[in-house]
């Protein structure tokens, strides 16, 4: 039970102000992690050997034997430090002979060589709605996979646009910078420079998920977002038009907003949410001291007949399957329950040893309804899934002595072609 009051307490759905709240979701938002081939500018601090070869050069010692008396060093020696110089275009040999090249003269006055190379970039994350990089990537946490292609926001993007990096070469030069930092180069004398950005070398498909709560205007014209947690509401501003009209477009999310009502209007349940409860918990919050006096008082309050407040039942549901030892479903109509979002996270919570029956009014499909059933609880046989009298959309009972019931309202919305079937749960005791 501490459990179940701990989690009741954290429940806080976020409030807005002229619309009604519908129900919890989330959305994932595409992210192109890409890695960019780019050529860049180099600066190399002269080793003492390179200056001293470049000014004996530079005074007229252009002989490689005389430079290698002079020099007192080994002439194997002195020919990779002139083949290096050679590549990098400071100085030209012949066999015998090094004269200094434009760049070689640069290299004295300076003490440092500059050379052009290719690299690449690799943490470079694009967004691909906004065609934006994001500097701060490291804030989020990002997955490989979808499962559910109805929560992924679409993105209209040409993979391999290079223009799209060109336009944000400012921010890209960030990311090389930071690059830069952190496989830090002792030898260089300074920052390298990014120069030019190539061609596109790899891209990897990443989603952010955003938790959010949706809402509907008391008139049921429009709807609205809002992000879970407070933490994600400035990465949420980003995209919460682009998701608002995608949803209207019903490109997203269209297993909440369907295009067909309900089959019957279904009975309520005449019970009104309990306001000692949510003070209770709001004091369990926030005075750990009286938190020994208040649980007993909060038991009866939580176990007693009433409505439940937004977020709630699922909570309950944990709580009342793990301790019951037998629980019946019944519902009125079994293939929309089975497609429903509900049917995946009753069953995925119950315990199939512990479920008796799935009683229903009302099936066109069987064979269908079945399968939907058992792919999320295999164990459930047909022999358990009978047909009852029923008028709810859907109810739990837990050892004869709880009852969970679950009233479904159709709200048009946007258009007349535009549904959410809103899901409101009561808890009766027996």
């Amino acid at each position: 039970m501490d459990k179940l009051i701990e989690s009741m307490s954290n429940i806080n759905v976020r409030k807005n102000d002229g619309y009604l709240f519908i129900k919890r979701d989330e959305i994932y938002v595409p992210i192109m992690k890409t890695i960019l081939s780019i050529t860049k500018r180099s600066f190399y601090s002269l080793p003492l050997l390179d200056e001293i070869v470049l000014r004996l050069i530079n005074e007229g010692i252009q002989e490689i034997d005389e430079l290698v008396n002079i020099l007192g060093i080994d002439r194997k020696l002195l020919e990779v430090t002139l083949a290096d110089l050679s590549v990098k275009d400071v100085i030209y040999c012949t066999t015998n002979r090094c004269s200094l090249l434009a760049k070689g003269k640069q290299a004295l006055r300076e003490l440092r060589t500059v050379q052009r190379k290719k690299d690449t970039v690799k943490n470079v994350y694009l967004d691909p709605i906004n065609r934006k990089i994001i500097l701060e990537h490291e804030n989020y946490q990002f997955v490989d996979r979808v499962n559910v292609n109805d929560k992924k926001l679409d993105a209209d993007f040409e993979v391999n646009d290079i223009e799209i990096f060109k336009e944000n070469i400012d921010s890209v030069n960030k990311v090389f910078l930071d690059e830069m930092n952190i496989y830090n180069d002792k030898t260089k004398s300074e920052p390298d420079e990014l120069l030019s950005i190539d061609s596109i070398e790899n891209v990897y498909v990443k989603f952010v998920r955003i938790p959010i709560y949706i809402y509907v205007s008391s008139e049921g014209i429009d709807i609205d977002i809002m992000a879970v947690n407070k933490r994600n509401d400035p990465f949420l501003v980003l995209f919460k038009s682009e998701i608002i009209e995608q949803i209207r477009k019903k490109k997203v999310l269209k297993n909440i907003f369907v295009k067909y009502g309900l089959r019957k209007t279904f009975l309520g349940v005449d019970l009104e949410e309990n306001e000692n409860l949510k003070n209770d918990l709001q004091k369990y919050r926030k005075n750990k001291g009286d938190r020994d006096e208040l649980e007993p008082i909060i038991e009866k309050e939580i176990l007693s007949d009433r409505k439940l407040s937004d977020e709630e039942f699922e909570v309950l549901l944990k709580y009342l399957a793990d301790k019951c030892e037998n629980c019946k479903i019944n519902v009125y109509h079994l293939d929309d329950w089975a497609k429903s979002e509900w049917c995946s996270k009753v069953l995925s919570v119950l315990n199939g040893k512990k479920l008796s029956e799935i009683g229903y009014a009302e099936c066109y499909d069987f064979r269908k309804a079945l399968s939907i059933i058992q792919r999320t609880m295999p164990e459930c046989s047909r022999d358990k899934i009978v047909q009852v009298k029923t008028e709810y959309y859907l109810s739990l009972v837990f050892d004869e002595k709880y009852i969970i019931t679950g009233v479904a309202k159709d709200i048009v919305i946007m258009d007349s072609n535009t549904h959410i079937h809103k899901v409101e749960f009561y808890l009766q005791v027996m």
